[in-house]
């Protein structure tokens, strides 16, 4: 990733102080636009070839953060505290690698007051968070998803989910983080609850209404896509937006409270083809992740 391992490190006289929970190229940015350079310009000062700022986000290895950490006057822990380093690696998926999924209005205020303008923050990138790791406020999607009639209303829809769905980000936060490892994964579990369904008795089913595990634990929430008529593709999608986060999460915390009980409760509701999905579940590997809701 370098061209020049052995160059002598010319640090930046200034260094700005970065945001809690800044990415790390979000930060080498504010670099680049306080000297008045070109981002490329800066990875060259820094010798480094990587394609992008963005690029550094992923995983940095242990060379570029030491090298990083030269010239930006810091230790090279500091570094990779800004990157996704410390995501586990099955949940890389949900991290967003170029433009950021949601934000945090109340960050963002925040930083434009402070003079760092542009600066966008991890969880803004992670597809599990629903509030901002940095303030806890609630996030707001920027891809402004918008349904065939139209658009999402993002601070209604679902709400009554809204607690259960917090203590599901703090399961899946810290599974991701490596604090504790959920078996079943969380996003093993969540996409265990977009598998179709039986209907219940009296039910109406046809071939525009898409019938899902998660209304077992959360009855109605069928009805609700359906009315929205959202498109059938919605579910496939690994990162969802914002609204459908909060039910999947909050159905998350309800399995993770009792999960062997939960996982074979889900498997009789189970329609046609997905019960081979449970299948792949080892019940002897199956342990509840509970806890307190960080905020």
């Amino acid at each position: 990733m370098t061209y020049c391992a052995r160059r002598v490190i010319n640090p930046l006289p200034v260094v700005l102080k970065p945001q809690p929970d800044e990415l790390l190229s979000s930060w080498l940015a504010r670099h680049a636009t306080f000297y008045g350079i070109a981002r490329r310009r800066l990875l060259d000062h820094v010798g480094l070839s990587t394609p992008s700022l963005e690029a550094l986000d992923y995983k940095p290895s242990l060379s570029v953060q030491i090298m990083l950490a030269g010239f930006f006057h810091c230790e090279p822990g500091a570094i990779a505290a800004m990157s996704h380093a410390a995501v586990r690696d099955d949940l890389h998926c949900l991290v967003r690698r170029i433009s950021s999924l949601q934000a945090c209005r109340r960050c963002t205020e925040k930083g434009e007051n402070a003079g760092a303008a542009g600066v966008v923050l991890k969880s803004w990138m992670q597809g599990w968070r629903i509030t901002c790791r940095s303030c806890g406020s609630r996030l707001i999607d920027l891809a402004r998803e918008k349904t065939t009639t139209n658009e999402l209303d993002q601070t209604s829809l679902f709400s009554e989910h809204w607690d259960f769905a917090r203590e599901g980000e703090e399961i899946f936060e810290r599974h991701a983080l490596g604090a504790v490892e959920a078996v079943p994964s969380p996003l093993t579990i969540m996409q265990l609850l977009l598998l179709p369904r039986w209907p219940e008795p009296g039910e109406m089913s046809d071939v525009y209404r898409q019938l899902r595990l998660l209304n077992v634990l959360l009855p109605g929430f069928d009805e609700t896509v359906h009315q929205r008529g959202l498109k059938a593709t919605w579910s496939t999608k690994l990162v969802l937006p914002i609204p459908f986060r909060v039910p999947l999460l909050a159905g998350l915390a309800i399995v993770m409270r009792d999960p062997q009980k939960m996982i074979s409760y889900l498997r009789v509701h189970t329609r046609f083809h997905g019960t081979k999905r449970f299948n792949q579940i080892e019940p002897g590997e199956i342990t509840a992740t509970t806890g307190p809701v960080s905020h």
